[in-house]
């Protein structure tokens, strides 16, 4: 049963008359003590993970202590940070991401590939800058410290860093560093830094906010030969498209904030003091490949509770009549998740009402969903967003899939499955639903795919390498969702999920490949995919099938032939169905490869032919013109007028509203 909400912050606050503390007032502060100490004790014992044992390799270990000073939005954090080598050579380099760097000048590969300076961000620069970097035995890497642009050889660009070390680190050997920074955060860009509220209150969003270590992909893993000497490192710039990509492994961290802050981070909260106008929050995660965390005195604070999982929601103010939703739109989330894929074996999630571009993010364990104030319920982004964001917790944080290189296996099997929840929970209106005007999540995304160059773009493809961000998102999101939702269809249903399930079991806590995903698919299906995968997971053809001639005849001895004519218009092929319903109500299927340009089929029959429809249970999303489907006997063209008015006119409508998604 939910405990909504179990807790509120912000209460009222006790009275005092000229420094007397009114007895009742002392006895509240007694309570409210010993209620803080149970709250950290119970959080102290909570596990982060269901697991007893360790899920991932662990290559990496944090243990960090950051500070926020609110007054120049700058982060200094000192501490340890470890990784093994897990190779068979020794690796005489490291590499670390500096991401924070991407917002440092208008020349870095991030804000070139944006355009250069948006409007208004002259005051809201961001930077990283490591203070000490030293070995265990006291060697001072930081004179060797030496910034790379693997990608496009940018020297203005700081964003990876490589590391030469005194001496190499031995297979299985693990080496940690004694790591000091200062970052100051951008104003919020790329769903991290901060913001003011028009209360003067602060909100901070801070993610890629420490020195990371990149990904040391060894021989065999992922596209590295397995016959190759040695492994090399995995850590792209940070682009514009592009999210990120990391090992798993530990995380102890304290956040130290003013006192009056409310934070959300990733993992389990295990202590929690206040002392000289500060307060320190120390989180502890497992099996995971990032860290993240959130602050702000406005805040309000909700709990409940799903299965194993605490829900914790940290909102805005103004949004406080959205904070059931938020909590319903999280169990359908997580029921469909854990139903279509697999279990979700962290204890906590922390939603996140952010302010500006921080919203519609992910990170381990913490999702920013935001909401938007007085949102009719019959028009769901809301829920939409926080479903998807919380399906990254699987296709992104427990899979850790690459995702600049390969972002469609995250952020599009994530838009498929999302589909499906919100198409299996709310209906053929999941996204808008008005009476006779009903999208659903599905639809949108087929509709954003088909609208506009279907053919550019294939979803193997570098994040950054996109021609556009229209184009990035497009592919990355929608086509990869229409692609599978049309996989789906030739498979059926049953066959898709025990894909998903497998998969997901196969490679969590691991980092799987387009190739891996490909190899579930055939192995479950029992059949060869490349004909599938080659054209429309690597390739860029296009799916448009139609019914271009529909013609009856009556024979001499009272019998109807109907001829239908078939054209493929577009390079892509699949099979097709074709269907001729009759004046009785019968129909008859025939299937079609689609291989050839054209090809006409014969139907003969004692009841004339009505109409014919090729994909008539609308199976292969991927065909982007669905009014060429159909042709009938007869045709009147005040319905023909009629109808093809409602389609545009939703077709549009559906498009502004979807706009701000992606």
């Amino acid at each position: 049963m939910s405990c909504f909400p179990l807790c509120f912050r912000n209460p009222p606050r006790s009275r005092f008359i000229r420094g007397f503390v009114h007895p009742l007032c002392a006895w509240r502060r007694l309570l409210a003590l010993a209620l803080a100490v149970m709250v950290v004790a119970g959080s102290s014992a909570q596990r982060p993970t269901i697991f007893d044992a360790p899920q991932s390799s662990r290559i990496v270990s944090y243990e960090l202590d950051v500070s926020l000073d609110s007054a120049t939005r700058t982060l200094r954090g000192e501490g340890r940070m470890a990784w093994r080598n897990p190779g068979a050579v020794p690796v005489d380099s490291l590499q670390l991401h500096l991401y924070l760097n991407a917002f440092k000048s208008d020349q870095t590969t991030f804000m070139r590939e944006r355009g250069g300076t948006l409007p208004g961000f002259a005051e809201g620069w961001g930077w990283i800058d490591i203070t000490r970097l030293e070995t265990q035995a006291g060697a001072d890497l930081l004179e060797q410290l030496l910034f790379i642009q693997p990608d496009d050889d940018n020297a203005a660009d700081q964003t990876v860093a490589a590391v030469p070390m005194p001496s190499p680190v031995l297979p299985g050997e693990a080496v940690t560093l004694t790591v000091a920074f200062e970052a100051k955060l951008p104003r919020i860009l790329a769903r991290t830094g901060y913001e003011v509220r028009p209360d003067g209150q602060l909100f901070v969003m801070a993610a890629q906010w420490f020195p990371k270590f990149g990904v040391y992909e060894i021989p065999g893993q992922r596209y590295v030969p397995p016959d190759a000497p040695a492994g090399r490192w995995n850590a792209h710039q940070f682009h514009a498209n592009s999210e990120f990509y990391a090992d798993f492994g530990t995380y102890d961290v304290t956040i130290d904030v003013p006192a009056g802050y409310v934070v959300g981070a990733t993992g389990v909260r295990v202590e929690t003091s206040e002392s000289d106008g500060r307060r320190r929050e120390r989180y502890k995660a497992e099996d995971v490949h990032d860290f993240a965390w959130t602050a702000s005195p406005a805040f309000l604070e909700y709990t409940d509770h799903w299965r194993h999982v605490n829900l914790r929601l940290l909102l805005q103010p103004e949004h406080r009549g959205q904070a059931r939703r938020h909590f319903d739109a999280a169990r359908i989330a997580m029921e469909g998740y854990d139903r279509m894929v697999g279990t979700y074996p962290y204890t906590t999630l922390t939603l996140v009402d952010g302010l500006g571009a921080s919203n519609g993010m992910e990170y381990p364990t913490l999702i920013l969903c935001g909401t938007r104030y007085g949102a009719p319920r019959w028009f769901r982004l809301s829920e939409l967003v926080l479903i998807h964001e919380f399906g990254h917790q699987y296709f992104y944080g427990l899979l850790a899939s690459n995702e600049f290189e390969e972002a469609w296996l995250d952020e599009g099997i994530n838009s498929y499955v999302e589909s499906k929840v919100m198409d299996g929970h709310y209906g053929p209106g999941s996204l808008v639903d008005l009476p006779g005007m009903p999208i659903g999540s599905r639809a949108a995304h087929r509709l954003l795919y088909a609208k506009d160059a279907p053919e550019r773009g294939a979803l193997v493809t570098n994040s950054w390498e996109y021609a556009s961000a229209a184009e990035y998102g497009k592919v990355s999101y929608s086509k990869s969702a229409t692609v599978l939702s049309t996989l789906e269809g030739y498979l059926g249903w049953p066959l898709m999920q025990k894909i998903l399930h497998t998969y997901f079991e196969r490679w969590r806590f691991r980092h799987p490949t387009t190739r891996d995903f490909q190899a579930v698919a055939e192995e479950v299906s029992v059949q060869d995919l490349d004909w599938f995968f080659a054209p429309y997971v690597y390739g860029t053809q296009v799916l448009d099938y139609a019914v271009t001639d529909l013609e009856t005849s009556q024979t001499e001895d009272g019998w109807h032939t109907t001829r239908v004519r078939v054209e493929r218009l577009r390079d892509g092929v699949f099979p097709q169905v074709l269907r001729v319903a009759f004046a009785d109500g019968t129909a008859q299927d025939t299937v079609w490869d689609g291989q050839l340009p054209a090809a006409t089929f014969t139907f003969t029959h004692e009841i004339p032919a009505v109409h014919a429809r090729i994909d008539p249970d609308f199976l292969v999303a991927l065909d982007i013109n669905r009014l060429n489907n159909g042709r009938a006997v007869t045709h009147s063209r005040a319905f023909g007028l009629r109808h093809t008015f409602k389609f545009t006119l939703w077709i549009q409508y559906a498009l502004h509203m979807l706009a701000s998604l992606f």
